[in-house]
């Protein structure tokens, strides 16, 4: 919400973080007057931001070009065009990359028309003569800068009729009484301020771009977000985590991400290929199940390297394992059909000559998602199973297999072991303990968890999903395992 004050003697208007494009704004503000040393101040309650007009209206638009290229230095042709002129020697690709840039975009086109990438001096000149629309032009039509975040026509307009932002904009030529209620276009509310193009500041410079609406007060807001921020970088360009899926980032790395989502909070997305906005809320319970998993994982980063794993189904479509988890996590729901899905799902991978092609399946990816979906279990079911039960099925799972390749039995292994698969995939909870009983009495290995599953085998669920991955006789050769050039199965 947005306030004019009358009888403030210092500063004509003050902001509160009302919602998730107030509290941004009120972010990409205070970097804005950071930076460019502009006066402001915070109530002493925390929830006000005291600023004056003039300082964010199109009267100061130059303070405000010079902060976006600062923020996107290393994003906008002209200045990354500028510091490869710097070089006194470059290689053949820098020289590729000048030649690139030299036609970046249409302005870059116009400005630079006609001279060649050996003319240093002349390309220089013309940037700085035209600095300003270079800068305007390429921030409000490119991918990553305005028009990600907002209708790139409305770039430092007044406050208008409806909300410049994407997925909040209506062109109100074609749908003016269709926005109102009853088709009543006088009943219409919308919000639009010059404000919001602050917005585009507040949030990371991903491709995935995030916004943490931590609104308790203003300075949670900041340091929150703040905590986003490349220790290794200069912080005054806001040179964030680049490269990095944010799930991974403030999720799965506790320690980092504790400032920020050890309490409710709410994550706004913005993603480069959407016109639209999204929020993910994090719930206290799904903070209790990262911490645990960040915990257990700080070691050997086992999860870590299966959350990278892109499953090909087919051509045009992939199961995203970290996109999915993370999902999961906040939706407290629970792993099951994916891992038993993944039991039955095989890959292919070509010998080197190209002409043969071998069949391996996702064993360490399913052993990392069943210790994942314990913590969702015990989460869900107040404790439920114990860390003892677990080793146990690992220990029986080991005999069984020792039992069976010392009678030189190892091809019944595979037979019980897809029975079991089959047991699950039709949810059949007696075929899956009578099969258990085969071969307990087969292998001549007693099961002493069978008492957990007969007794609630929907609580104790992932006691049977253990035995099963534990259950592969080829677990532990290597050539079984994704190798660190199958590509194709992992994400980048």
């Amino acid at each position: 919400m947005i306030e004019i004050l009358e009888n403030n003697p210092k500063y004509n208007r003050r902001i509160c973080p009302s919602d998730w494009r107030f509290s941004a704004s009120i972010v990409g503000m205070i970097r804005f007057f950071e930076e460019e040393e502009i006066e402001f101040d915070l109530s002493e309650d925390g929830f006000y931001l005291y600023y004056n007009y003039e300082d964010v209206s199109e009267e100061n638009d130059w303070k405000y070009f010079d902060y976006v290229e600062k923020t996107y230095h290393d994003s906008l042709h002209h200045t990354v065009l500028e510091d490869l002129l710097s070089i006194k020697d470059k290689s053949d690709e820098q020289k590729k990359i000048i030649k690139e840039k030299m036609n970046g975009n249409s302005i870059m086109k116009k400005v630079l028309k006609g001279i060649g990438a050996e003319d240093e001096e002349n390309i220089l000149g013309k940037i700085s003569e035209n600095r300003e629309d270079i800068i305007i032009d390429t921030f409000k039509n490119a991918e990553f800068g305005y028009a990600k975040f907002a209708n790139s026509n409305k770039i430092r307009s007044e406050e208008g009729k409806v909300c410049r932002l994407n997925g909040y904009y209506v062109d109100t030529s074609k749908k003016n009484k269709s926005v109102g209620f009853e088709f009543d276009n006088k009943t219409r509310n919308y919000n639009d301020f010059i404000e919001f193009d602050y917005i585009p500041f507040a949030f990371s410079q991903d491709r995935e771009s995030i916004f943490i609406n931590n609104n308790i007060s203003i300075r949670h807001l900041k340091n929150s977000n703040d905590a986003l921020v490349d220790e290794n970088q200069d912080k005054k360009k806001l040179s964030y985590k680049l490269n990095k899926n944010f799930r991974s980032v403030i999720f799965y790395n506790f320690q980092e991400a504790s400032s920020f989502i050890d309490y409710d909070v709410e994550v706004i997305l913005k993603n480069q290929d959407n016109d639209y906005f999204e929020t993910i809320f994090v719930r206290k319970e799904a903070v209790g199940i990262f911490e645990q998993i960040s915990k257990i994982d700080s070691d050997k980063q086992y999860i870590q390297k299966a959350l990278k794993y892109n499953i090909k189904i087919n051509d045009d479509y992939y199961i995203n394992i970290l996109n999915y988890v993370t999902n999961s996590v906040l939706n407290l729901q629970v792993l099951d059909k994916l891992i038993v899905f993944l039991f039955r799902y095989k890959f292919n991978i070509k010998s080197s000559d190209g002409k043969n092609s071998e069949k391996y399946d996702y064993g360490f990816l399913i052993s990392q998602l069943i210790r994942i979906n314990k913590l969702i279990y015990r989460k869900l079911y107040d404790g439920g199973d114990n860390n003892m039960t677990y080793k146990n099925v690992y220990e029986t799972a080991e005999e069984v297999k020792r039992k069976l390749k010392e009678g030189n039995m190892e091809n019944k292994l595979g037979s019980y072991r897809s029975k079991l698969i089959g047991a699950l995939t039709a949810n059949d909870k007696d075929r899956f303990i009578i099969v258990l009983l085969n071969l307990s009495s087969y292998s001549q290995v007693q099961f002493d968890f069978l008492t957990l599953l007969t007794k609630d085998f929907d609580l104790y669920k992932n006691i049977a999903f253990d035995f099963v991955s534990k259950l592969n006789y080829f677990e532990e050769n290597s050539s079984n395992k994704p190798s660190d050039n199958t590509n194709q199965n992992e994400g980048e």
